[in-house]
């Protein structure tokens, strides 16, 4: 009697362990996924460096560009400082001045000291012809402005003629290298490691499926584990923005 009530015992306790069993079998999730991800790449912006007018833009908004390309150039206005001669004109119309006043002095029109006015004026014409001048006069010097990294031209509403100063953003570059950053449930992180390769799915592509590695993961924060996931394949000549939404699983 004793054995029997023993063996229905443990029957229940088997029952009842391969309920719990079953249940965390059927509740755990097939795969880890997350809808909150998104596309991010590097954008740097590029200023003018000089104030001036933009002579020439040459590319167009969302042109795909390489590095060292040039994009637009700044024409600016330089004062330069120039050695010259004298063109002489001062010292004749001194000599003309002179020779009249001579004459003018001679016939008792005009007095001595008038007569010393106009003499001391040609000493002083004299001399400078024989001086060479400084003048600032002003140049044009064009700069250009390059594509510091590969990618994606993000013009910034300036055209041909535009007058900008030396901070002036001209254009911004999205970088042609793109990669996911994406935020998975704290409840994953035992899971969630560095070099698990997962499965993307782009939003705008919803008919294709990337595959990637998870490359870096941070502490948890207020949206979750953050996660920075490296595309597999090359994605430079896919229409990716920064923003576009995706779904990552982990295999």
């Amino acid at each position: 009697m004793i054995n029997r009530k023993l063996t229905v015992l443990g029957i229940c306790i088997l029952a009842v362990f391969g309920g719990i069993i079953a249940f965390n079998i059927k509740t755990k999730p097939e795969q880890i996924e997350t809808l909150n991800a998104f596309i991010s790449s590097e954008s740097v912006s590029i200023q003018s460096g000089n104030s001036g007018i933009i002579k020439n833009i040459q590319v167009k908004q969302s042109d795909k560009v390489q590095k060292g390309q040039v994009l637009a150039e700044i024409e600016t206005s330089v004062p330069v400082t120039k050695t010259v001669k004298n063109d002489g004109q001062k010292l004749k119309q001194a000599e003309e001045k002179y020779e009249n006043a001579a004459i003018m002095y001679k016939d008792g029109v005009i007095s001595q000291a008038e007569y010393d006015r106009y003499l001391n004026n040609l000493e002083k014409e004299q001399n400078n012809a024989e001086k060479p001048q400084n003048k600032v006069i002003l140049t044009s010097q064009v700069t250009k402005i390059y594509a510091p990294i590969d990618g994606v031209v993000v013009l910034n509403n300036l055209k041909n003629g535009d007058t900008v100063n030396k901070e002036a953003i001209i254009a911004k570059v999205n970088s042609s290298h793109k990669e996911i950053n994406a935020y998975f449930p704290v409840s994953y992180k035992d899971e969630i490691k560095t070099g698990c390769s997962v499965n993307i799915t782009v939003i705008k592509f919803p008919e294709k499926t990337f595959t990637g590695k998870i490359q870096e993961v941070s502490l948890p924060d207020n949206k979750g584990i953050p996660v920075k996931i490296s595309f597999d394949q090359d994605t430079s000549n896919l229409d990716f923005l920064n923003g576009d939404s995706a779904i990552v699983k982990i295999k």
